[in-house]
This record gives C-alpha cells, structure tokens and sequence, in this order.
C-alpha cells in the first residue's frame, strides 16, 4: 500500500512538472526573457524619480519607499545607460476600529497606494502604470512611545511590501514585453 502511494506521488509530480512546462511557464529573473538579456540588467537601467506623496511633498515615508525600490531594482547601481524612468507618489489612509466601550479605538489601520509609471526616456511617454497597495494593522496601547514605534514599523513594512509589489509588476512587464537593450 505505501508502495503505491509512493508511486502515486511520483507520477503526480512528474505530471505537474510535464503541465508547467508545457504552458509556456518562463522564470522572469533567466536568460529567457523577451530581448534576451537578463531582466536583473534591465532594471539596472531604470532610473528612479524622487517618490513623493499626492500632494508633491517628501516625507520620511517617500524615502522608505524610493529606497526599498532602489534596492530591488538595482541592488549593485546603474549598470549603463538609463532606459526608462520609474515614477511614482503615494497616499497613506489611516482608520482605527476596535472600538471599546469607552469609545477609544484600539487597532489602528494603514493603507498605502502607489501610483506609479515606467516611462521610457527616448519617447518621454508611459510604456505602463499601475497601482500597489498595502495595508498593515496595528495595536494601539496606552503608552504613546509603543504607539509612534508600531507605526513607524507599519510605514516601514507597507513601503517593504509596496516596493515589492512595484518591482514584480514592472520586471514582470519588461519580461514579457522586451527592452531596448
């Protein structure tokens, strides 16, 4: 019976491998993608603008966000000529709920969207844009210092998280989209 149920798995791993291959399944970090050079390259050349908030201003959270993204994007720096520009502004919502009998609120909920464009530097015209959005939760307690240093760790993991998004959505389009490399 266990010999069965070993065969059984193997077989059923080896379809699944046989059905990925077969959808046209690339990695979007290889040497496969469209253009032929190596994604990791082309993001190098993307240059980023200054992230700023809806209303034009930097804040501490536009350089959580630009950072995270510059990390990701181009960990080792610029690698050439810049291709594109990678635009971006934010907006942050707050709510608190968990509202107590006493009427004060004891969770507290961030949101974050990013606009961002990939515009490409010849033309000066968007090739994309998208949306990211995040949202973290945190407890509110008695003690103002624990409350500043939940939300400071909430806007840190909201840009992580953002960033993240942007990098997927932006490498996944020049994957399957090409570069001018």
């Amino acid at each position: 019976m266990i010999f069965k149920v070993k065969i059984l798995g193997q077989v059923g791993s080896i379809a699944i491998l046989m059905l990925l291959a077969s959808c046209g399944f690339k990695p979007m970090y290889g040497t496969n993608a469209a253009g032929g050079a190596e994604l990791a390259q082309i993001l190098a050349n993307i240059k980023i603008d200054p992230v700023r908030n809806m209303s034009g201003r930097q804040e501490r959270l536009s350089q959580l966000i630009e950072n995270n993204l510059q990390d990701r994007i181009s960990p080792l720096g610029a690698n050439g000529q810049t291709s594109y520009v990678l635009k971006a502004s934010y907006e942050v919502q707050e709510q608190g709920y968990g509202i107590r009998e006493d009427e004060s609120v004891t969770l507290q909920n961030l949101r974050l969207s990013v606009a961002f464009q990939l515009v490409d530097i010849n033309s000066d015209q968007p090739i994309m844009d998208g949306t990211a959005r995040a949202i973290v939760t945190y407890d509110l307690v008695q003690s103002d210092f624990s409350n500043m240093t939940a939300r400071q760790s909430s806007l840190e993991r909201l840009a992580e998280e953002a960033a993240n998004q942007v990098v997927t959505r932006v490498g996944t389009y020049l994957s399957n989209n090409g570069s001018k490399e």
